[in-house]
């Protein structure tokens, strides 16, 4: 079989780690909207006091989402975290060139781009944000919802600021990271849908990972899986 028409589904993104994305998704979207209205003030007070309610609920709710996720598949979040900390030249090559989707999108012309393992360089960088924004969003929000008036006010100050701008960096991520996103769409099925992505689009953008760590399933031998 060549490897460029090589249909066979590769799991990528088992079950838990698409429920968990679904609820991250549908939490953040509206705490990202009324993070922006609480930040510009643009309404009434009664519309103010409705999105602060609004950011509060989606807040618990993407809280609930990753305090279950860590505690249920916490073999999945240390391995997470040890492939988007870990770093080589191959990340400062795909750096050079930002993926090469500069050079496509604009110049319509195909730069090397160095060999990927489960992430690239660019979703590497997006997950550490999302691992250290979001716990900072968090535990900052719980304090600033919970006990403002009682921690110390240097503190309240401190994790207001750590909130306003883990939040405007992640809000600055999402349209990014939707629409490439949508633009690797056989990805975007995986992590939406069915979980699989096919052999040949995992041979082309992720060849290390291929390489490393498919290994064939032993109940029918067509299907892949990974860690």
């Amino acid at each position: 079989m060549h490897q460029e028409h090589d249909m066979r589904p590769i799991l990528k993104h088992p079950l838990n780690v698409r429920i968990f994305h679904y609820i991250l998704l549908l939490s953040f979207l509206p705490l990202a909207a009324t993070g922006l209205l609480l930040f510009f003030k643009p309404l009434s007070q009664e519309g103010m006091q409705l999105t602060y309610d609004v950011h509060i609920i989606a807040g618990i709710v993407m809280a609930l989402d990753a305090v279950a996720f860590t505690i249920m598949a916490f073999d999945r979040v240390v391995l997470f975290i040890a492939r988007v900390f870990s770093f080589s030249g191959r990340d400062v090559k795909w750096f050079m060139v930002l993926g090469g989707y500069p050079q496509k999108f604009l110049l319509g012309k195909k730069v090397p781009i160095p060999p990927m393992n489960k992430y690239n360089s660019g979703q590497k960088l997006f997950g550490a944000c999302v691992l250290i924004g979001g716990t900072l969003l968090i535990l900052s929000g719980l304090v600033l919802w919970l006990i403002p008036h009682s921690a110390p006010r240097d503190i309240v100050w401190f994790l207001g600021q750590a909130h306003l701008v883990s939040g405007l960096v992640l809000t600055a991520f999402l349209p990014v990271h939707l629409f490439l996103a949508v633009y690797r769409f056989d990805d975007f099925k995986a992590m939406m849908i069915h979980g699989n992505v096919p052999y040949h689009d995992a041979a082309e953008y992720t060849p290390l990972w291929v390489k490393n760590e498919i290994a064939p399933v032993a109940t029918n031998g067509e299907q892949l899986t990974s860690k």
